[in-house]
């Protein structure tokens, strides 16, 4: 069999960067196969990925050595456009990839730039919007989209441009359960016409489904081979943590509580809210949060989780009441619930701005108007609890999306409010920063801090949470009704 994929002694340096975020990577992909890599967060998986599709050094500069050969033919002999109808990327966040009004719009812009003709082009729409049951989305506008939802959307415009090879940088971070066991029966289906590199912090996917894996930490090779003799390996051991057990988990979620003793804080009466074409995204919530909660929140995509985390802080209003400390804060703007309920968003591009980490985690401080010494304080007490001290002056945007994600929890905990609202912590991350983030959470908690867990990891909710609710086409239901969803019980 021959490879798709060959890469040679690869090294590369960003932009005014002195050190290598790849350094001397070699590795080769066999056609029609499934090929893993793992890694720490930040250990330079998705910079990979940018250099296989051609962005590197096409699109984005710096200084790039070594070889890599796309289906015969290597890279640099390769224009965008041809690379294009060869090789496609799925980047870990859909928002960086979408850009048109409308679902349909967005999957045939690549299409109609091959000027194929209209029953052509009509043929693929159809196919992978069936392919991955979204027809019903066909019509909606991007923005109207959960996070989920645009992760198909996205996934649907590559497909549909029908390339040989496709990279998937973290395919699964922004997907509930069932639409993971549906990724992982489309790319079993895709791999016999196409071969697929799946860059991925969910390691029971990997193990399921990809052939072999590779193994990197801080842009170097560690270990490459079949999945069972890297997941026994010392490498692994040293730098990764084991799957979970997905029987363990599921028991932890059963015997959580779904109503609270402790005094109410929060409280949510007779709730609803509609986008503004009338899709009616929240019905009739009633839900009390009391101080000191860790509460999950699980559902599917589209669910209206991140929706009601929005009206809460107040960036979206709707109608109804939302009590704080039984106060009344249904006409309060953001600022003011700001004080005491802090947001941290699925997507960290939503939430940074400044040029490097101790500006951007220093902005609320200053906005409090708390002094140069405490900010300071602050700021070093949650970089080092994110491991990412070494980082204080580095340019926020330069960051791999895992890290990024850290910086915007970290803003966010500086500020230590009341009530803190988590949406998919672990977007990003591999299961060892992920459980040192939580447990840094998790002592915030024991510290008397309300915490608000928005996720689709069942393993995050079974071992940190204690208590858990469902939701379910825009209102509380009982966790069961979400878990039959899940995983068909």
């Amino acid at each position: 069999m021959t490879n798709a994929i060959e890469v040679k002694d690869l090294n590369y340096s960003y932009p005014a960067e002195k050190s290598f975020v790849l350094n001397n990577i070699s590795f080769n992909v066999k056609e029609g196969e499934v090929y893993g890599i793992i890694g720490p967060s930040g250990c330079g998986k998705p910079t990979l990925l940018l250099a296989l599709s051609g962005l590197i050094p096409n699109s984005i500069k710096g200084d790039l050595s070594g070889s890599i050969n796309i289906l015969g033919r290597d890279n640099k002999g390769l224009s965008m456009a041809e690379l294009s109808q060869k090789i496609q990327i799925l980047f870990q966040s859909p928002d960086s990839q979408l850009f048109a009004l409308n679902v349909e719009d967005e999957i045939t812009f690549g299409l109609e730039n091959l000027n194929l003709p209209w029953f052509e082009i009509e043929r693929r729409l159809n196919n992978v919007l069936e392919e991955l049951e979204i027809e019903h989305l066909r019509n909606r506008s991007i923005e109207e989209l959960s996070s989920g939802q645009k992760q198909k959307v996205a996934l649907a415009s590559i497909l549909a441009m029908e390339p040989k090879v496709l990279l998937f940088d973290a395919p699964t971070a922004n997907l509930d359960q069932p639409s993971i066991r549906n990724l992982i029966e489309l790319i079993k289906i895709l791999k016999k016409k196409h071969t697929v590199l799946i860059v991925e912090h969910n390691v029971e996917l990997i193990n399921e489904i990809c052939d072999n894996v590779l193994l990197i930490d801080d842009g170097k090779v560690l270990i490459e081979g079949k999945i069972d003799d890297v997941f026994k390996s010392k490498e692994y051991s040293e730098v990764m943590l084991p799957p979970h057990n997905l029987k363990e988990v599921i028991g932890k979620i059963g015997k959580l509580k779904s109503e609270s003793k402790n005094k109410t804080i929060l409280e949510i009466k007779d709730f609803n809210f509609k986008y503004t074409n009338n899709v009616k995204a929240l019905s009739d919530i009633h839900l009390k949060i009391g101080k000191g909660d860790f509460i999950g929140i699980i559902g599917l995509n589209g669910s209206g989780k991140s929706t009601l985390a929005l009206n809460i802080i107040g960036i979206l209003k709707g109608s109804g009441e939302i009590l704080l400390e039984g106060k009344n804060i249904s006409k309060s703007d953001v600022y003011d619930r700001t004080k005491k309920i802090g947001y941290v968003f699925q997507n960290p591009n939503y939430q940074l701005f400044e040029e490097n980490l101790f500006d951007e985690i220093s902005f609320g401080l200053k906005n409090m108007g708390l002094g140069g010494k405490e900010i300071r304080e602050r700021v070093y007490e949650v970089l080092h609890k994110i491991n990412l001290a070494d980082f204080v002056e580095k340019d926020t945007h330069s960051l791999s999306v895992g890290q990024k994600r850290r910086v915007s929890i970290a803003s966010i905990l500086a500020m230590k409010p009341e009530i803190i609202i988590v949406d998919e912590p672990d977007t990003g991350l591999d299961h060892k920063n992920a459980k040192e983030l939580m447990e840094y959470i998790k002592k915030l908690n024991s510290e008397g801090k309300t915490i608000i867990l928005i996720s689709h990891s069942i393993e995050l909710i079974a071992e940190y949470c204690n208590r858990v609710i469902g939701m379910k086409d825009g209102k509380i239901v009982d966790v069961k009704e979400v878990f039959e969803e899940y995983f068909n019980l």
